[in-house]
């Protein structure tokens, strides 16, 4: 199954009829066309609450099709807990999120996602213990739609020092947070896709 965030609602792709129950609202179609693209996006930009499934045979077929629609970013960050069994997460444009960034040319994709998370938030010390799952969003920037596919990790830190916020990333804020924390100011303060994520 993948899954594709556009503001709060979701695009999904699957070949499993049972992967609807997850959403309450939602237009499920069993056929896919690069044509109903623009219609999608003016529909999930809109202010209803539905969610689109594709529930098709070659589901990796049809998202690759849809992929080819957009400009294509990739980007990589993670989930960094420290010896106090605490998250790192930044404050960024009025919402909480985790650090990630774009994977530069030529770039291994865990070394771009440890340097953007010492970048934004001035740590070090760290260490990926496993993968996790892909988050993909799309978005407009200077009037091209974006794909973004971000490469997600857990990593772990023995960092005790002042965390420092990359200001000119428009990071305002750094801060270890506990999982009651994460509850009451993060979630209810982040994005759709850093919800599925955590």
């Amino acid at each position: 199954m993948y899954k594709v965030f556009v503001n709060e609602k979701v695009i999904c792709f699957t070949n499993n009829e049972e992967n609807c129950n997850q959403f309450e609202h939602k237009l499920v179609l069993h056929f896919f066309s690069k044509e109903y693209i623009p219609f999608l996006l003016l529909m999930l930009n809109g202010t209803g609450q539905t969610n689109v499934v594709f529930v098709v045979e070659d589901y990796d077929l049809a998202f690759e099709e849809f992929q080819q629609y957009f400009k294509i970013i990739k980007a990589a960050g993670g989930i960094v807990k420290n010896n106090n069994n605490q998250k790192l997460f930044i404050y960024r444009l009025e919402k909480w999120d985790l650090p990630k960034g774009k994977i530069e040319e030529g770039e291994e994709i865990k070394e771009a996602a440890i340097r953007e998370i010492e970048e934004e938030c001035g740590i070090t010390d760290l260490t990926i213990q496993n993968q996790l799952q892909d988050t993909y969003h799309v978005y407009e920037f200077k009037g091209e739609i974006i794909l973004k596919q971000t490469y997600w990790f857990d990593l772990t830190s023995n960092f005790i020092g002042e965390l420092v916020p990359q200001l000119e990333e428009d990071i305002t804020k750094v801060e270890w947070l506990t999982h009651s924390e994460i509850e009451s100011k993060v979630l209810s303060n982040t994005y759709a896709s850093i919800k599925e994520l955590l």
